[in-house]
């Protein structure tokens, strides 16, 4: 089974910064699921970009991504490549960064907002708590996450075509929630109904996840972090989606599925055991190995009641 490489954008002053403590958990995941852990720090280029199956690009804050990394970017997602992109509270404005310039491509936009919610929230109004969902593998048993001081999305479904397609996938609530956006001049406050939070599309070979929030990695607070609610759950969904990507039979018998699904914690602890003596390259191997032997048993019951 070959290495996944999952790469970060440290290129662009970004507030995700992989090895900062703060993200010990997302990082601690990552790890644990035996994916190589990658940066890039001096520029974005498409030679880069090849080495990642997965390339997450977590909040520049002032600073620009370059014409030459967006066309490169594209270029990489069209070839296969797979991209999640977050943006935060405020958007591009208060981020002081362009993330829409790229996200366009897609037909997504980040809105210079920050969604709250009035009845439906975590600790704080600031804190909405998104119950609302379409049916994707990414929502799958996700029943709400927490939506920390971050913004919301515009989708433009005119960019489709036989190739490209985009569409919100997690939405703000109908009647209770509000935001406070930029309106070229001055923040102001208006109600809002059913707004984008998170947004997913094709594009070429290749797969895009936008995320108007990047305190759902956070390790911080369990009010709001990756730990509140379903967030790690969806994280781990959109990771499994943006890795599944076989497109012919024969990628398909190369190339594993990623999927997530609930394990009883001793046998977890007692997988994560055997990996640490060296017994298995990683938990996937023993999966993999238990259900190999269980489908040579099974079959062999099923030989003999014939």
């Amino acid at each position: 089974m070959k290495n996944i490489n999952i790469g970060f954008d440290e290129s662009h002053n970004n507030k995700l910064k992989i090895e900062e403590t703060a993200f010990a958990d997302f990082l601690e995941f990552l790890l644990d699921s035996n994916f190589k852990i990658g940066k890039i720090e001096a520029g974005v280029t498409y030679e880069k970009l090849s080495t990642y199956d997965v390339f997450i690009i977590g909040v520049p804050t002032e600073s620009l991504i370059e014409t030459d990394e967006i066309t490169d970017l594209v270029k990489y997602v069209h070839d296969g490549g797979s991209l999640l992109i977050l943006n935060d509270q405020g958007g591009d404005y208060e981020n002081q960064n362009n993330l829409s310039e790229l996200t366009k491509n897609f037909g997504i936009t980040f809105n210079n907002d920050t969604l709250y919610d009035g009845r439906y929230f975590s600790i704080e109004n600031s804190r909405p708590v998104i119950r609302d969902f379409k049916s994707h593998f990414i929502t799958r048993d996700i029943s709400s996450i927490i939506h920390s001081n971050g913004c919301t999305l515009s989708i433009d479904k005119s960019i489709e075509k036989d190739n490209i397609d985009v569409d919100y996938i997690a939405y703000s609530s109908k009647d209770t929630s509000w935001h406070e956006y930029f309106n070229g001049s001055d923040w102001v406050e208006e109600p809002v109904s059913e707004l984008p939070v998170i947004a997913v599309g094709h594009y070429g070979s290749g797969k895009i996840v936008a995320l108007a929030n990047m305190s759902l990695f956070s390790s911080l607070h369990d009010s709001y972090g990756i730990n509140a609610e379903d967030n790690f759950k969806l994280i781990s969904n959109i990771v499994s989606w943006l890795l599944n990507k076989a497109e012919s039979e024969e990628t398909r018998e190369m190339q594993p599925i990623y999927l997530t699904t609930p394990i009883d914690q001793d046998m977890f602890y007692w997988m994560k055991e055997q990996v640490g003596k060296k017994k298995w390259n990683n938990i996937g191997d023993v999966i993999n190995f238990a259900l190999r032997v269980l489908k040579i048993r099974m079959k062999r019951e099923i030989e003999e009641e014939e």
